[in-house]
């Protein structure tokens, strides 16, 4: 309990982390020392590009469904329910410029992270080998990289409809703000909820829908409605990941929502999954979705989600990042499967 309270101080909490980041020069000798990733890609790229491939988390690709499925999921509700209903082709075209975005956006915002968590990631054995904490890359050179990938962002952002700016404007400065939010409340994941489920907003613009000018009022109900069910879906999954941490981040003084339900965690876990397939339901309705979105996207989120909670070992770190990366994907695919089954109806109906 004690070192729960000492979290939840700012000043108590940066001290402590300043004191041990004084003394952790040999915190994990006692550990294998660092080996590069030995994916394909990373036994072929240059020495002098790992780092930076690192930062952008190629070797990590579960983090980049989790921008990449808000996204696909605005787009498939505007092409099942906006006022435009594209091809296939052009939708397929559609998803591979979300694809692309997506990879710099991630990786913008990993960097950009790890640039400002450098002193942090040092304390935390599963972090202490990123580039930054490692000293493979300065603070200074992250943020430049960070910076270079966002305009690269931006450019493929310019070639979408205007439809799709504000919503962009927000994700942007939301993403800059979620790093910061760690170091000041144990809820940052709830920051970083509703900054990645503002990807759906861009989705559905790159469709022609501007859902903040939506006037249908059922339809605002539904647009609404399914944001809050990504962000507390984000908020689920990134607590799950979060768990793999507890115990150094206690140490380091970094806050997340696995401190603040220590304890109770599946419990509050469970809450915030029963909320999501309840908003999933109301904006099912909302949008008069039918037979695929009730099968997939409802009965089969409401199935991960029980899965999880029913098998999910916390003190297990291993199993913590398998169920991270999993409920990033199945949820993914079963939100974003059943809207494919009712942009296909809408098809073969027109």
């Amino acid at each position: 309990m004690r070192a729960t309270h000492l979290n939840r101080n700012p000043s108590a909490r940066a001290t402590k982390a300043k004191h041990a980041e004084n003394n952790s020069s040999h915190l994990w000798d006692h550990l294998p020392p660092y080996k590069p990733p030995q994916t394909t890609l990373f036994k072929t790229i240059p020495d002098t590009l790992i780092p930076y491939a690192e930062l952008m988390r190629l070797h990590k690709p579960a983090g980049y469904f989790a921008f990449f499925f808000p996204h696909l999921t605005g787009t498939l509700v505007a092409a099942s329910r906006g006022p435009v209903t594209p091809t296939p082709q052009t939708l397929a075209r559609i998803i591979l410029s979300h694809a692309a975005a997506n990879l710099f956006l991630r990786g913008s915002a990993c960097t950009y992270n790890d640039a400002l968590d450098g002193p942090f990631d040092r304390l935390v054995e599963r972090c202490r080998h990123r580039p930054v904490a490692r000293g493979a890359v300065s603070p200074f050179s992250a943020h430049v990289f960070a910076a270079a990938q966002a305009v690269v962002w931006i450019a493929i952002l310019a070639t979408f409809p205007p439809e799709t700016v504000s919503t962009a404007v927000w994700l942007g400065l939301t993403m800059l703000l979620y790093p910061w939010c760690k170091r000041f409340t144990n809820y940052p994941q709830v920051v970083l909820g509703f900054s990645l489920a503002l990807g759906q907003g861009i989705g559905a613009g790159v469709v022609g829908w501007d859902v903040l000018a939506e006037e249908d009022a059922w339809k605002r109900i539904g647009i609404m409605t399914l944001y809050l069910s990504a962000v507390l879906n984000a908020m689920v999954y990134d607590t799950v990941y979060a768990c793999q941490d507890l115990k150094d981040d206690l140490k380091a003084g970094v806050m997340s929502m696995a401190i603040a339900c220590m304890g109770w965690t599946k419990q509050w876990l469970g809450l915030l999954s029963f909320f999501e397939i309840i908003l999933l339901v109301i904006a099912g309705y909302a949008m008069e979705f039918d037979g695929a979105y009730w099968l997939v996207t409802v009965g089969g989120t409401a199935a991960v989600l029980i899965r999880m909670l029913a098998t999910w070992k916390i003190e297990d770190r291993a199993d913590c990042w398998y169920w991270f990366c999993h409920l990033i994907w199945y949820t993914g695919g079963t939100i974003c499967g059943g809207l494919v089954g009712e942009y296909v109806q809408k098809l073969l109906t027109v």
